[in-house]
């Protein structure tokens, strides 16, 4: 499915004017002094991505880990192949590196895109939480069995554009 929709443009939702806070995480100059990012916080750094800790936590521990593309892309639909794998990988190690470092019950990852999809910083980040039984950060109902004739339907739909 490589390069599935390469025509097309994606709306930016940044405000006019918004400086990026991981651009500046990213070139390491820090020249938005509303930036909450430090050098400090950065964990790895290659070619493509970076990974370092989130100056704002969830309880019940402080910690997670945002895993970000070096170039600045806002949303998940833009990221290259090459880039959007680095960013897995990276995520897995991460992940990795916080049950070995903290032994958490277990481990998060999450993205957001768009507002509609809760995301407010306008750079594409992956979220790494550690987690830990009954830690509340969000609570899942038990959701409905989608019948197979629905499901079906719904691929079909997806295959179509694809």
């Amino acid at each position: 499915m490589k390069d599935v929709f390469p025509e097309t443009t994606w709306k930016s939702h940044a405000p006019d004017g918004y400086q990026c806070p991981f651009c500046d995480m990213a070139s390491g100059e820090f020249r938005n002094p509303g930036n909450l990012c430090e050098p400090g916080d950065l964990i790895y750094s290659d070619e493509l991505v970076l990974a370092f800790i989130a100056s704002h936590g969830f309880d019940p521990e402080p910690g997670h880990v945002l895993v970000t593309p070096r170039q600045h892309y806002e949303l998940l639909y833009e990221l290259p192949d090459d880039v959007a794998a680095r960013i897995m990988l990276v995520t897995r190690d991460m992940a990795v590196a916080i049950k070995k470092a903290w032994h958490p019950d277990g481990v998060t990852t999450r993205q957001h895109n768009e507002p509609a999809g809760s995301q407010h910083v306008w750079h594409y980040h992956q979220h790494v939480l550690p987690r830990w039984t009954d830690d509340g950060l969000y609570f899942t109902p038990k959701r409905p069995i989608v019948p197979p004739a629905v499901r079906a339907r719904k691929a079909a739909e997806l295959r179509a554009v694809l």
